[in-house]
């Protein structure tokens, strides 16, 4: 088949996509020396979507006796229209939340729920909202049934945007909070984690499972582990970065190193200790949440079943075999006392037999 040269224009209507035989040397030289790029983030050829740009690649196209599609597009190029008043404030707002070095989830949550707050606003801005204007959005989205966590959700970010990127007084933004609902974490009995475990053969899987467990991490900390955090010499796991940018240094037990080793030896990973499908990518949390759902269903575990409730097991587990509070509280990476508390109300040794047990029934 003859070689031909192919242009798209990108969705914001200001370049091209460059096709052409990538293993043709000749070609893709002449097209560089002609202005085309490379752009890794788009993992392809680009070019200017200018009369200027093309001129050049029209010219090295006829010099090569290579076709040259160019889509009949009006003037070429249109540029965007210029960005509306709310779509600067957002472009501020999530600036700010990256310069405060946030984490990439707080800035989906924080994006998504200040970007709902001006569309309530619109066509206004939110400096001229007064503080009634503010719970009266907020009293709408409590009528139309959100939950409390996200009630917080938007306060938050609704404070972060007057008081972090306004500067606005704290006395401001005095909103109601909602009570959170005391709830006890859910956890799985050891025959039950044993069970998991075994049933779970991909040593991929099987691995990440047994990190989640064996030291209680979160998910995302399962999932932004290296190679280099394990130190096989102190037998102990690196954990960085973790909830409130903390770090904590972990016992490794023996038998999760060895796994560790083989599971490195067989998958080979670029970046991350556990990869997906493309090398040097971190392996999805939605995939690792639907690797834990298959486990449990494998091994008749009926009830819903996430890949933090091995996290509560862990705390729980270490609780009833009477290891100090305070040790769990610094194994988990828990600020406060009172978070690690949470697991006295679930933990089997520090409740009292029943006086039914000792009628003669």
């Amino acid at each position: 088949m003859k070689a031909a040269v192919s242009l798209r224009l990108t969705d914001d209507r200001t370049g091209f996509q460059v096709f052409f035989p990538y293993s043709d040397t000749t070609v893709r030289m002449a097209l560089l020396a002609a202005g085309v790029h490379y752009a890794a983030a788009e993992r392809g050829y680009l070019l200017p979507a200018t009369p200027e740009a093309v001129a050049p690649l029209r010219q090295a196209c006829q010099q090569l006796g290579v076709p040259l599609h160019v889509p009949v597009v009006p003037a070429l190029a249109v540029a965007p229209p210029p960005p509306t008043p709310h779509e600067v404030l957002l472009g501020r707002y999530c600036q700010l939340i990256v310069l405060k070095r946030y984490s990439s989830q707080t800035l989906k949550s924080y994006r998504g729920a200040f970007q709902q707050f001006l569309g309530y606003c619109h066509p206004r801005l939110p400096l001229d909202l007064n503080k009634q204007d503010v719970l009266n959005y907020l009293s709408e989205r409590v009528a139309a049934g959100i939950s409390e966590a996200y009630q917080n959700l938007l306060i938050n970010a609704i404070k972060f945007y007057y008081e972090q990127l306004e500067g606005q007084p704290r006395q401001y933004y005095d909103l109601p909070r909602p009570k959170r609902p005391l709830q006890n974490p859910k956890v799985l009995a050891q025959t039950e984690v044993q069970d998991l475990l075994r049933g779970t053969e991909n040593l991929k899987h099987r691995a990440m499972l047994m990190l989640a467990y064996g030291l209680g991490l979160r998910l995302n900390e399962v999932l932004a582990l290296t190679p280099a955090d394990i130190n096989a010499q102190r037998m102990a796991l690196y954990v960085r970065g973790g909830k409130g940018k903390k770090d904590r240094d972990l016992p490794l037990p023996e038998k999760l190193l060895l796994l560790l080793r083989e599971q490195f030896r067989q998958f080979r990973p670029v970046t991350y200790l556990f990869e997906g499908q493309r090398p040097g990518e971190a392996y999805s949390p939605r995939s690792l949440q639907l690797v834990i759902k298959q486990a449990a269903a494998r091994v008749g575990i009926l009830r819903p079943i996430t890949l933090h409730m091995l996290r509560h097991s862990y705390a729980t587990h270490l609780l009833e075999a009477g290891t100090d509070i305070r040790i769990i509280q610094d194994l988990l990476g828990h600020s406060s006392i009172k978070t690690t508390e949470i697991y006295t109300h679930v933990a089997q040794h520090s409740r009292p037999p029943s006086p039914l047990d000792s009628l003669d029934l």
